[in-house]
């Protein structure tokens, strides 16, 4: 008897992978079990997509412990955060440091404005309420001499420093009087969220290394939710600002055409919500 093809199951695996580690640890097994005997369907993908979003909202509290809900929350909103903050840059890159702003629509304005004042509290609240957990495992890898782990966080530090060298090169060789063209700015952007990704994921990954506990890790992920409610603010300006764009500056840059603001909007609005349920997981783990 010959099991199902390996294509009847590959979606269903692969909508296996939005849940929580801890949650597929315990359980992954038998529901790919599961998806062999039945052959992974259009009704179990579906089923499986749509009880993802709770296993991370309310997650079972026998799984794990409340330090280590708030580790993965922080780990999985430090990704979010970075690539949700990534795309606010890009904005600004392309809208406010321009200087545009329609005639007879404040509205812009005043969005450029929340968005630069909630940038700036999510980065100081992420920065200075991380900063005791940071050093707490950076000292503890010191002390262990664990050289992946000082790699990992580390990273933050490292990987931009290694990018902005990268593209402070990049733009004396290619750009000209105008800056870099088009494809150049956007192989820059990519190349950017690349870096991001992997300056967020050092930290994570230290994180479930050494599994920190008590009080910086729970200042840290009171901080995380103080950085990602801000955060929601920012992309909330730039979801009105752009949407303002579109309706009252067509003829600016490619406001004209929906396909690529819609996309980035879509963009930022997944980005902002596995950003709210991550802080959220986490604040209320170490406030319970």
């Amino acid at each position: 008897m010959t099991g199902p093809a390996p294509s009847a199951t590959l979606p269903a695996r692969v909508v296996l992978a939005l849940y929580p580690l801890s949650w597929r640890a315990r359980y992954g097994d038998e529901v790919r079990a599961l998806l062999d005997e039945s052959g992974g369907g259009a009704r179990a993908v579906a089923s499986l997509a749509w009880q993802a979003l709770p296993a991370w909202i309310w997650p079972p509290s026998h799984l794990h412990d409340r330090p280590a809900r708030m580790r993965a929350s922080l780990a999985t909103g430090l990704m979010s955060w970075s690539f949700l903050a990534g795309l606010g840059l890009v904005f600004a890159q392309l809208t406010q440091f321009q200087g545009y702003r329609p005639a007879g629509h404040p509205v812009i304005g005043w969005c450029y404005a929340v968005f630069d004042a909630a940038l700036a509290v999510s980065v100081l609240a992420a920065g200075l309420g991380g900063l005791p957990l940071w050093l707490l495992m950076l000292r503890r890898a010191r002390r262990d001499r664990s050289v992946p782990d000082l790699a990992f966080l580390l990273a933050p530090v490292a990987v931009p420093a290694v990018y902005l060298a990268a593209v402070r090169v990049t733009v004396r060789f290619v750009g000209g009087p105008g800056g870099v063209s088009p494809w150049w700015f956007l192989a820059v952007t990519v190349a950017g969220f690349g870096a991001a990704g992997l300056a967020a994921a050092g930290p994570g990954l230290a994180l479930r290394r050494l599994q920190p506990r008590g009080p910086a890790l729970r200042v840290a992920a009171t901080a995380g939710g103080v950085a990602g409610a801000a955060m929601l603010a920012a992309s909330a300006a730039v979801i009105v600002a752009v949407a303002g764009l579109c309706l009252w500056a067509p003829g600016f840059a490619g406001y004209h055409h929906a396909t690529l603001p819609g996309v980035f909007l879509a963009l930022v609005a997944v980005a902002a919500s596995v950003t709210a349920v991550s802080t959220a997981r986490g604040v209320r783990a170490a406030l319970a």
